[in-house]
């Protein structure tokens, strides 16, 4: 007899206790139940969180390893001049200190009219700016070295024209125009012929250009010298 009326007991508890949590009740307070947006929010929220749990991991464990290499000694010392030189490499790569060579592009650009034609218009003639704008181009399409008949281009180039020439960085060079660029030859060669960009404006213009991409393109480090004015490091 206890038997069944324990049983019965833990039955109508259990009733009960479904009823509460149906009605959202619990013995503590409210059981509060997301929707579905709240549920996405949630969800996207934790993935956020375990993504950059992830992250840290990663440059823990990076930054471990590095560690590792410079515990003792000469082998500290040498690890550590081989990172320093790597990173100056890297440097320089990026900077333009460095000859570099790799595919890419090379655009031929020419004065539409003769030199000795009285009734030259300025349609016919390539100016600074053209050059300008077709390297902004090649840096929209990937360009990774640029230069412009042979004098490599870099953050702070600049160019003035001076009628039949240009003046870039201080040297005078004359039509034809040769501009080489190193990235993916394929890439750069199909957004050049975009009909938005200015190099595709020119060719229909009254100027000579020419496109064609190269397997093996040899740019040379700048050797020019580097000016801050403004800019400096920031104290950390």
């Amino acid at each position: 007899m206890k038997n069944n009326e324990a049983t019965i007991f833990v039955f109508i508890a259990s009733i009960i206790i479904g009823i509460l949590i149906s009605m959202n009740i619990g013995f503590k307070g409210k059981i509060n139940f997301l929707d579905v947006k709240q549920y996405d929010q949630a969800y996207n929220e934790r993935t956020k969180l375990y993504s950059e749990l992830n992250n840290l991991k990663e440059q823990y464990h990076s930054t471990s390893v590095k560690l590792k290499k410079y515990d003792t000694g000469d082998e500290k010392t040498l690890q550590v001049s081989k990172e320093i030189k790597k990173e100056v490499i890297n440097n320089n790569l990026i900077i333009g200190n460095s000859d570099v060579q790799g595919q890419g592009v090379i655009i031929k650009l020419e004065d539409g009219a003769d030199s000795f034609d009285k009734n030259v218009t300025m349609n016919q003639l390539i100016h600074d700016s053209d050059i300008v704008q077709v390297i902004n181009d090649l840096r929209n399409a990937g360009a990774e070295a640029i230069s412009v008949n042979g004098i490599r281009v870099v953050y702070d180039n600049w160019g003035i024209c001076y009628g039949a020439s240009i003046k870039l960085n201080g040297v005078n060079i004359v039509t034809p125009f040769y501009i080489s660029a190193i990235g993916n030859k394929d890439i750069m060669y199909n957004y050049l012929t975009l009909e938005q960009t200015h190099t595709s404006l020119l060719q229909r213009s009254d100027v000579k250009i020419n496109i064609a991409k190269s397997d093996n393109i040899k740019i040379l480090a700048y050797n020019g010298d580097f000016i801050y004015k403004y800019m400096s490091l920031v104290n950390k």
